[in-house]
């Protein structure tokens, strides 16, 4: 059976289509698995945009531009369906809810709040209890064969030989929806702490609440349960190097190739879990039709089954079969140590440089945080208040403290996974390369094995510049004169920093003139080096 054959007269609904993630998912679906009958995404209607108008405006991103040329007529398969996961029944119509009834067979929930900051309680009602209604709709489908739930590599409280088995949470996820429907703000917080157990932030949390709801229900629905690492910029497909928000290394890339990052908290040889947007979308795409074709759960190739901590309770035989989880990260199969990825970057970030420049590229790690708060206090906030005091002067808006402000938020979040490293079994997410021809996995490459990081990080750093700085690769001679323009800028100020100071000294202590004049400057006259002094000292 090819992917495509299985998908062949089936119709899917997705959640978070008009994500990064989901954007990937289903423009492949639709270029890769022609015979699809309809894809249905639930869209809520945002800033005055009904669903069918988002529909238009998603189909224009620049993703969906390769599949346009191949065959437009394609994207008249996506069909928006007026709904939130925030709303109880997901806020679909009745009429809506007829139609997904009878036609989807395969569910793709992929609808999220990843933000690191967002309240427990708005995490919950997202996360939680938005994939509780969606496993309630799956069972509703008269053609259901599979649903899967993106969930994150991070949710989990271990960090050594994570398995891909779901781990049972202390509490109940049932019992934090019914927590969160009544507590206030002020008490959800306060048991924050307790309930993280270690883990960074709500989203992880709540991740790890919706793997729980998946496993516990009774239904048992064939669920595979895919868990990425680090998303990051396209590898192959559509477009190599696509990348459209700042998260993980992004991030990191912008600010340190525009000159305005100069320090973030590092432990070098910590390995950065990087894992391409394509092959997570590929990875849902094929574990969709793993756990479908595999419900009745005879796991070739040393593949295993869904929950093993040695503490779980007793879930239902049934759950237990149908339940699947793909660790899908590269740490373990190909890794790359976050000082390899500054080594490599760095170079680059000089190579194809930005077109704004706040000074010339490159940031330094510290482990040390002392240090390094030393380093913000210098090279970003004493820089921001001159600037900014500078900009009062002439009469401009100061912006760089505010600038400042959303880099620091940025590095501190990121600062968790650069300062710790997770290890994972990754027996299903490789078996997948393995469960169908060769054919195939050459159509919807999942690998990460194959991947050269230098070469991939090359194409990344590109993509970052044309697609979220927005940088034609025209632009790229001029940037480059534009840089080292900066480059002798900053070496003259330097230069001019070091003689004023030779000058202070040499004029200002006496001592140290009569020991530059009788001991130190003969002996550099003897090796013939004093022609290269300023003058001044000679």
């Amino acid at each position: 059976m090819t992917v495509d054959s299985f998908y062949s007269g089936q119709s899917i609904l997705m959640t978070g289509a008009s994500g990064f993630l989901g954007k990937v998912i289903l423009e492949k679906l639709l270029r890769d698995c022609r015979g699809i009958t309809n894809i249905y995404v639930l869209l809520r209607s945002k800033q005055g945009v009904d669903p069918r108008r988002r529909v238009e405006e998603l189909t224009n991103s620049v993703v969906f531009s390769r599949l346009k040329r191949e065959n437009e007529s394609l994207l008249q398969k996506i069909i928006p369906v007026s709904g939130d996961v925030t709303m109880p029944g997901l806020g679909i119509s009745p009429s809506d809810e007829r139609k997904l009834e009878q036609q989807v067979s395969i569910v793709f929930h992929v609808a999220a709040t990843i933000r690191f900051d967002e309240p427990l309680r708005r995490a919950v009602d997202i996360n939680v209890t938005g994939t509780k209604r969606v496993l309630e709709l799956c069972k509703k489908l008269h053609r259901f064969k599979s649903l899967v739930h993106v969930s994150t590599a991070y949710c989990n409280r271990t960090k050594i030989d994570i398995k891909e088995s779901v781990y049972e949470d202390v509490v109940d996820p049932q019992k934090i929806i019914d927590i969160a429907s009544w507590a206030d703000d002020e008490l959800l917080n306060s048991m924050s702490g307790h309930l993280f157990d270690g883990r960074p932030s709500s989203y992880h949390y709540t991740k790890a609440l919706a793997e729980n709801l998946l496993w516990r229900d009774p239904a048992g629905l064939p669920t595979a349960i895919v868990r990425p690492s680090i998303i990051t910029a396209a590898w192959k497909e559509p477009l190599p190097g696509w990348i459209d928000n700042y998260n993980g290394p992004t991030g990191y890339f912008v600010v340190s190739g525009k000159g305005i990052l100069r320090s973030m908290v590092v432990q070098k040889e910590k390995i950065c879990d990087m894992i391409p947007v394509d092959v997570v979308a590929n990875t849902c795409i094929l574990s969709a039709v793993f756990v479908a074709m595999k419900a009745n759960f005879t796991l070739p190739n040393g593949l295993s089954n869904g929950i093993s901590n040695g503490t779980q309770s007793s879930p239902t035989p049934q759950s237990l079969r149908k339940v699947v989880v793909f660790n899908c990260t590269s740490g373990s199969l190909n890794p790359i140590s976050w000082g390899r990825v500054k080594e490599v970057a760095d170079p680059l970030l000089i190579k194809h440089p930005s077109m704004e420049l706040f000074r010339y590229p490159g940031s330094r790690f510290h482990a040390n945080k002392t240090i390094h708060n030393i380093n913000i206090l210098i090279e970003h906030t004493a820089v921001a208040f001159i600037v900014d005091l500078v900009f009062k002067v002439t009469g401009h808006k100061p912006i760089l403290t505010q600038v400042y402000s959303k880099v620091h938020r940025t590095i501190a979040a990121l600062e968790y996974f650069t300062t710790n490293e997770w290890t994972f079994v990754n027996s299903n997410f490789v078996g997948l390369s393995s469960f169908l021809p060769p054919t195939e996995t050459e159509k919807f490459p999942c690998d990460v094995r194959r991947i050269h990081w230098p070469t991939y990080m090359e194409t990344y750093i590109l993509g970052v510049r044309k697609f979220l700085l927005k940088e034609d690769p025209s632009t790229l001679p001029k940037a480059r004169v534009k840089l080292e323009r900066l480059y002798y800028i900053l070496l003259l100020a330097k230069i001019t920093v070091v003689l004023g100071s030779i000058h202070q000294v040499w004029y200002h202590y006496p001592t140290i003139k009569y020991v530059w004049r009788n001991f130190t400057l003969p002996v550099l006259k003897r090796v013939g080096v004093d022609k290269f002094l300023p003058p001044m000292v000679r």
